[in-house]
């Protein structure tokens, strides 16, 4: 029976483009509900802008921390598909527990079992991913399966401007629909995805040389490389704090409540454009400068959200803000894969989004205050300048070309 990760389409493996496509409709799925989310806590449950900014960045970090555990488990199982499965599986149940929220706490809770969700599943699939993907189209694969996760969040977006603009149903319905997609994600992943075998270098016997066993001391191949990787990547990710602050921006600016949804319809379509592109030029071309790209649209992104006035550049400003999330985080995980070996790239990741989560987490705990005390143009300000300070911290810390592991 032929094997599925071999047969290609468009030069890359069939198995990345069936991950692409889970991914589409997971994304879908969440879509549908944190796009509206925002407005759900403040005009149905009464949360402040302080909350919602804490609450974001609390979850967020969440999901960041258990990326390392679940990185990890894949690694010492040499399991990712097993992993990824009781992710996409919790993502799928818990959609309807939005819909019987009662109070901000509530939120607070769900919200946290669907960033464990989404946790359990971010550092095992972009192993499986840089497994299944050979080296010279690691950046076009990471790109693809980014685009077409923004494609899903696109379309949740567009579905969810359709369906408030013209029915009534209430946003509580709106949640009981997410879960549609979510399990046809399950299933598609179940049946389709195929992981690949690999033989682990790490064997203490002739008689254990075909098992699969991961040892701590391969902590010892995340190399200088990888570690430098890790203090860009919290640098950077201090510029960022959740997207409900962009969803108030355009509200403040005078977007209508029904047509909210657009703003993340904006942002999506905005990393959809560049994730896959600009990943495959990362194959040919020094990943650091297609990085160094991502960081130029995040302080353009910066500068128009704080000065302008107008609906229509606010809108400007979160595209820009989607795209450069396309960009640097795509070239960001093909960096991490580029430059670690496959049996502790589960675990590589897992540190990489811990690091993440941490740098958003700060950022979006202090988001609040700073708008609160000084406006939104400081905030933004603050992450433009941020941003700059990151374009220099590349040149430093990256080289122009890295080693790339198998």
């Amino acid at each position: 029976m032929p094997n599925i990760n071999e047969k290609k389409i468009l030069g890359l493996p069939k198995g990345i483009w069936i991950l692409g496509l889970v991914g589409l409709l997971i994304n879908l799925a969440t879509i549908m509900v944190f796009s509206v989310m925002p407005l759900f806590m403040e005009t149905e449950l009464g949360a402040s802008r302080t909350e919602v900014g804490r609450i974001d960045g609390f979850v967020e970090f969440v999901a960041y921390l258990i990326r390392i555990f679940s990185g990890a488990v894949g690694d010492i199982f040499q399991n990712r598909k097993a992993v990824l499965g009781v992710g996409y599986t919790l993502s799928m149940l818990v959609k309807p527990m939005f819909a019987m929220a009662g109070s901000v706490v509530w939120i607070f809770w769900i919200r946290s079992l669907d960033r464990i969700s989404n946790g359990i599943q971010a550092s095992p699939r972009d192993a499986l991913i840089g497994d299944l993907a050979p080296k010279g189209v690691r950046g076009a694969s990471y790109g693809l399966t980014k685009s077409l996760k923004t494609a899903g969040s696109f379309i949740g977006s567009a579905l969810v401007v359709v369906i408030l603009t013209y029915s009534d149903i209430s946003l509580r319905t709106l949640f009981l629909y997410a879960t549609i997609p979510a399990g046809f994600a399950l299933i598609l992943f179940v049946f389709c995805v195929k992981e690949p075998n690999h033989k682990n270098k790490f064997t203490v016997s002739d008689e254990e040389k075909h098992e699969k066993k991961f040892r701590w001391s391969a902590f010892k191949e995340l190399n200088r490389s990888y570690w430098k990787i890790i203090i860009l990547t919290a640098i950077f990710q201090l510029a960022h704090f959740g997207e409900s602050y962009l969803v108030f921006r355009v509200r403040d600016a005078g977007l209508l409540n029904e047509n909210i949804s657009l703003v993340m319809l904006v942002f999506n379509v905005g990393q959809f454009l560049v994730a896959y592109p600009l990943g495959r030029l990362s194959d040919t071309m020094e990943r650091r400068k297609v990085l160094l790209g991502g960081f130029l649209l995040m302080i353009f992104a910066g500068v128009t959200m704080a000065i302008t006035h107008s609906i229509f550049l606010v809108m400007c400003g979160v595209f820009l803000w989607g795209a450069q999330f396309g960009i640097t985080q795509s070239i960001f995980v093909s960096l991490i894969s580029d430059v670690t070996p496959q049996y502790i790239r589960g675990t590589a990741f897992g540190i990489f989004y811990i690091t993440m989560g941490i740098a958003i987490f700060i950022s979006s705990w202090f988001a609040g205050t700073i708008w609160d005390m000084y406006g939104h143009s400081t905030l933004f300000l603050t992450s433009a300048a941020i941003s700059l300070f990151s374009c220099f911290a590349l040149f430093l810390l990256i080289p122009s070309h890295v080693k790339k592991q198998s």
